[in-house]
């Protein structure tokens, strides 16, 4: 299974720092200082929404060079990825993100922070951090479009665009749906990314396992603790 990581070093509409500032280990004051930040860090509420993963109809696979088994009969998979291949689109789509959201919230909980889930048409609170992303591909027209889940629909990666929102303050959206698309009948809206707006992107495949899905949530979080460290430290400098 691969996996590649690829992080934009910055983190709007927060600034955040890369690196944490390097303090004497002799000075008191500035190794309480960063003790400090770090606590005020996560003392901010993180609200994580399920990242957007799109699912088209199944459509079963026969014939020689589809992926069928001998006389036409679809081919069994087999090992690891035969429950998650069995599922249908819908529910495969919806299993993969309940993972993420699960994962992600496990790891800020451990990395010391208070977690909520926001459901999906739930009102955003006025203050907190906001943690949300849009799983994405590249059809054959090189538009970028929410990915789609499903036998048929196109690349088996996709890439994942995490942003981080302060909800006390104005923030830009992380996409916007390009209405100019004229393909209406292809799964998965066409869309313009804000490249002010992510914090990080990463490919995952499309039926990736649970053991890369809690991968690349315990990825996401810790980049996400390293960059809030860094910002509360300079911060309070």
């Amino acid at each position: 299974m691969r996996f590649s990581r690829l992080f934009i070093l910055c983190l709007l509409p927060m600034s955040l720092a890369v690196q944490i500032p390097a303090f004497p280990a002799t000075s008191p004051p500035a190794s309480h200082s960063v003790q400090t930040s770090q606590l005020s860090a996560r003392s901010r509420i993180v609200y994580v929404s399920d990242f957007e993963l799109d699912a088209e109809n199944m459509q079963t696979e026969q014939g020689p060079g589809s992926g069928s088994g001998p006389l036409g009969r679809p081919r069994m998979i087999q090992g690891p990825l035969a429950k998650r291949k069995s599922e249908d689109p819908a529910a495969q789509a919806q299993k993969l993100v309940d993972e993420m959201t699960q994962d992600l919230l496990g790891d800020l909980q451990k990395a010391g922070f208070t977690a909520h889930r926001l459901m999906p048409g739930e009102s955003r609170p006025a203050e907190g951090l906001w943690l949300h992303g849009v799983f994405t591909e590249v059809d054959e027209g090189n538009r970028v479009r929410r990915a789609v889940i499903g036998f048929g629909s196109g690349a088996a990666t996709m890439n994942l665009y995490v942003s981080l929102t302060d909800l006390s303050k104005p923030g830009q959206s992380l996409y916007e749906i390009d209405t100019k698309d004229s393909s209406g009948k292809k799964p998965g809206a066409a869309i313009t990314m804000n490249p002010y707006a992510a914090a990080a992107k990463l490919v995952m495949e499309k039926d990736a396992t649970e053991k890369v899905v809690k991968k690349t949530a315990r990825q996401i979080v810790d980049d996400l603790v390293k960059k809030l460290n860094s910002e509360a430290a300079t911060s309070s400098r």
